[in-house]
């Protein structure tokens, strides 16, 4: 067992957690995007000591992954955003 606290299992014990996001994006609308995750997470990045809920983040850019894990990102991108009438969810306003 390691001796790594994030990895227990009480309810009230911060464990480590992987939030995956996959997106079709401009460059501009990537780095808005990032911005304002880094603010949800951090909204007073000007304070003392590390962030209260310690976090990072990074980005990949689609291109240089392997073709399948491309080709899965985009069928679970197709499938989030599916006409409602296909059993999906509803499209987002501007990607139908």
């Amino acid at each position: 067992m390691s001796d790594d606290p994030t990895t227990r299992d009480s309810p009230e014990q911060p464990r480590l957690w992987q939030v995956s996001i996959a997106l079709v994006a401009t460059p501009a609308q990537h780095e808005e995007l990032m911005d304002r995750l880094a603010d949800v997470l951090c909204p007073a990045p000007d304070h003392d000591g590390p962030c209260l809920m310690p976090w990072g983040m990074h980005s990949v850019d689609g291109d240089s992954l392997p073709p399948r894990r491309r080709a899965a990102l985009l069928t679970e991108i197709a499938e989030t955003n599916a006409d409602p009438g296909e059993g999906g969810r509803e499209a987002a306003p501007g990607t139908s």
